[in-house]
């Protein structure tokens, strides 16, 4: 089993709107969960605080794991009537010999697929990507640029 732990996420910045200080807070959080729910790395239902100050968001999100576990997934392949050039390029893709292709009939067919074992998530890895795609989607109506980089939000961001 996995270890699991509080996750707490602050981003500080330059003061923030007042009227939608609360609202920008709980999109953040909510994002975030949803997309660590995703991974597998934290349930959607885990309790979920949010923090806002004029100069700070912040959320933290209880029962989070550190590595989701690795879990088998089915990938549809081509048609079982394709060459045998194609079936094989496919089961070596997936890493495995073209017997091990499994077959199934669906309306457009059949279709080999195949089953394989994918890693689970680690959190120190997935964790600053999916902040970074939470913070593109709040609803900010007009973003910011600072600095020489590309970095955009409703304020500069003086840390994270």
């Amino acid at each position: 089993m996995t270890e699991r732990a509080m996750l707490l996420v602050e981003l500080l910045t330059e003061e923030l709107p007042p009227k939608s200080l609360r609202a920008l807070a709980e999109a953040f959080a909510e994002r975030s969960l949803d997309a660590l729910a995703k991974v597998g790395l934290a349930d959607a239902k885990s309790a979920l605080s949010v923090y806002a100050t004029p100069r700070r968001l912040a959320f933290a999100i209880t029962d989070v794991a550190q590595k989701a576990p690795g879990r088998e997934m089915e990938v549809t392949g081509p048609s079982a009537k394709a060459p045998a050039a194609a079936l094989e390029g496919f089961a070596r893709k997936h890493g495995l010999k073209p017997e091990q292709l499994e077959r199934r009939d669906t309306p457009k067919g059949p279709v080999v697929l195949a089953r394989v074992q994918m890693k689970g998530a680690v959190l120190d890895e997935v964790l600053a990507p999916l902040l970074q795609e939470a913070l593109k989607g709040l609803p900010i109506p007009k973003l910011m640029r600072w600095g020489s980089g590309d970095a955009q939000f409703v304020r500069p961001v003086h840390s994270a």
